[in-house]
């Protein structure tokens, strides 16, 4: 036996065709030590069913199996409050009282001789007892020790590959360390980049609504200055059309009085020259009678049709 616990043990096994199997119930004989808060213990012996639950091929003539208990035992060998070096020194301790008990047994054997029959029987008896006790004694130190010489083994195997493990880990972890600064450099770069494109673009939408207002208000200035244009336009547009209304009117009532005037004059110079007609003929008064009246008469017509083809003039 090199391990023992509450719930299962690990016994060393020939590596030949007698070896258990996995899942293989065993019935198994064994003792394990109890100590107390003395310097002294007991053995307590157990009959325990078990399972075989693991085989390691240690070397090519030993196996070690790994038995699981149906049973656990009523205490935790591994757990007693008690260090290596006290468990050997007891043990060893244990075991030299062992071998005094049966050297005195062997002197007293010798030294005295005992006539009864029925004590020389007993003293065999307890020497035996003594001698199987002292060689299961010893090989319970020596299988301690050696399963110290394991577990050390163990120990030393497990630290080797647990510091080979943590270096492998510690360089992936340095790796990803690395691979993470470096995805956070780009990340920071790159959101760098954004922030300065950002902030140019910010200036240069800022800048275009400043000219888009600009040009807003000059075009709404413009469209007042147009509208205020245009009003004024309506506006001398409507004047215009008053007054050419009201020349109209006042022209074609001052050509309705030319006209009336004229036919008047007209009238007037004829009946004049019928009157005329009829008294002495002079050659000389005569033609400058006619003359003098056909010049006033062509002066007014000449203004009448002055006045109506003037083109200066609005109506």
């Amino acid at each position: 036996m090199v391990d023992v616990s509450s719930k299962g043990m690990a016994i060393l096994y020939h590596a030949d065709e007698n070896c258990p199997c996995p899942n293989q119930s065993i019935t198994t004989n064994f003792g394990v030590p109890h100590f107390d808060s003395g310097d002294s213990f007991d053995t307590v012996f157990f009959n325990r069913i078990g399972r075989v639950c693991r085989i390691d091929n240690l070397t090519s003539k030993v196996n070690r199996i790994a038995i699981q208990f149906a049973e656990p035992l009523f205490f935790k060998p591994g757990e007693q409050d008690i260090n290596d070096s006290d468990v050997k020194q007891r043990l060893q301790a244990k075991a030299q009282l062992i071998v005094n008990a049966k050297e005195k047994t062997v002197a007293k054997t010798h030294a005295k001789v005992k006539t009864d029959n029925q004590v020389k029987p007993e003293a065999e008896e307890n020497a035996r007892l003594y001698s199987e006790a002292l060689a299961r004694a010893e090989e319970r130190i020596r299988s301690s020790a050696e399963a110290k010489v394991q577990a050390e083994e163990k120990l030393k195997a497990e630290i080797e590959s647990r510091h080979t493990s943590e270096t492998k880990l510690l360089a992936e972890a340095e790796k990803k360390i690395r691979s993470y600064a470096e995805a956070k450099a780009r990340a920071e770069e790159k959101a760098k980049a954004e922030t300065r494109a950002r902030a140019k673009a910010e200036a240069k939408a800022k800048t275009e609504a400043k000219l888009r207002a600009k040009a807003e208000k000059k075009a709404e200035t413009e469209a007042e200055k147009r509208a205020e244009i245009e009003a004024e336009l309506r506006e001398k547009a409507e004047l215009y059309t008053e007054q050419l209304a009201k020349v109209k009117i006042d022209t074609a009532r001052e050509i309705a009085g030319i006209k009336d005037r004229a036919d008047d004059t007209i009238t007037k110079i004829k009946a004049e020259f019928k009157a005329n007609s009829h008294q002495k003929k002079s050659i000389p008064k005569k033609k400058t009678r006619d003359k003098e009246e056909k010049s006033g008469e062509g002066v007014l017509m000449d203004k009448v049709d002055k006045f109506i083809t003037d083109k200066s003039r609005i109506f």
